[in-house]
């Protein structure tokens, strides 16, 4: 099966590009990260409409599907712009279109209002209502917390949020306390919280291939540039078969998150297994390609100064975001009967 993106997904794609790098080069995300925090960062989401993707135009959004929400998470990965406050509130956005009262809340989200953020910890897609959160996702200047019990019940509360500092600093996590019981929204149908589950694995998947994709083309030229013995360095058979390994992960993570994104919006009986399968790759193959990005940069990849900082540290907590590789596979494993 070959996946063709569509004239109108293809402009997406290039607008975001036109936007990261020209309002977000490495040395503006430099400052935010390291300096200013993310505010920034998250107007330019809201100006540019991208805190409304994926969701219905009646709702107050922009319309598209999956294939649209990770074309915009595969852009903001490669560039490593702070985007959690935008992912959580198109997660929680996502999540409330199950209930069928919720449409005024999806519209303050999807215009970028900090309305609310996902009640999940950030290790794992899933926490019960009225819980603390260690490290919730986006939360820091969310006004309250979406929030899901076992039983599918959804609630809406004030939140306390405290910043929880990160490696990686693009990221942004809080500790949050719930402020009392809250509104109780509705119930989600059946397969509501699965289908949560399955859209943010396959958007971190796919700003773990942005990631990617950045360390590989920075690899790339890096070998092409630095020589060694009177020749690139990247003309030795050793660094050419590392380089060439870094792009098979990258075009086999491709494959899976493209996919999955499909399955997704297709409806696809098979879509959860696919979606686990992607977030699976994304983390394993986001590990590897850091580590050989790193060796082939040698010792200028490990300063400060360097950028491949920035990508490096992104695929490796967009590995453990909502999960790790092996958490994906033991659901792929209770699926396929294979324990």
């Amino acid at each position: 099966m070959r996946l063709e993106p569509t004239d109108e997904q293809d402009f997406l794609r290039s607008s975001v590009r036109g936007v990261v790098d020209r309002e977000a080069p490495s040395g503006t995300v430099r400052r935010w990260a390291f300096e200013e925090g993310p505010g920034e960062a998250e107007a330019i989401a809201v100006r540019q409409g991208w805190s409304g993707i994926g969701l219905d135009e009646e709702l107050g959004g922009q319309g598209g599907g999956m294939m649209e929400l990770a074309i915009l998470a595969e852009e903001l990965g490669r560039g490593a712009v702070p985007a959690d406050r935008l992912y959580a509130g198109l997660l929680a956005a996502l999540l409330l279109t199950e209930l069928p009262d919720s449409g005024e809340l999806v519209g303050q989200l999807a215009a970028g209002e900090p309305a609310a953020a996902l009640g999940v910890q950030a290790t794992r897609m899933v926490d019960r209502s009225g819980s603390d959160l260690a490290l919730c996702l986006g939360a820091l200047g969310a006004e309250r917390v979406v929030l899901v019990d076992e039983s599918g019940a959804v609630s809406l509360a004030p939140l306390a949020a405290q910043e929880r500092a990160h490696v990686d600093r693009t990221r942004s996590f809080a500790a949050v306390t719930v402020c009392g019981e809250g509104e109780r929204l509705g119930s989600l149908p059946a397969g509501g919280l699965l289908r949560a589950a399955e859209r943010a694995a396959v958007l971190v998947a796919a700003d773990a291939l942005g990631a990617m994709q950045r360390m590989l083309d920075m690899t790339v030229e890096y070998v092409a540039d630095r020589r060694q013995f009177g020749v690139p360095v990247g003309s030795f058979q050793a660094v050419s078969h590392q380089a060439a390994q870094m792009l098979v992960d990258v075009e086999a993570t491709r494959s899976a998150v493209l996919y999955a994104a499909w399955a997704l919006d297709a409806g696809e009986r098979d879509a959860s297994r696919h979606a686990w399968i992607a977030k699976a790759a994304a983390a394993e193959a986001g590990i590897r390609i850091a580590d050989r990005a790193l060796f082939l940069h040698g010792a200028i990849g490990y300063t400060w100064e360097h950028d491949l900082q920035l990508v490096f540290k992104r695929a490796k907590s967009d590995a453990w975001l909502f999960g790790t590789a092996s958490a994906y596979q033991d659901r792929l494993a209770d699926e396929l009967a294979l324990v």
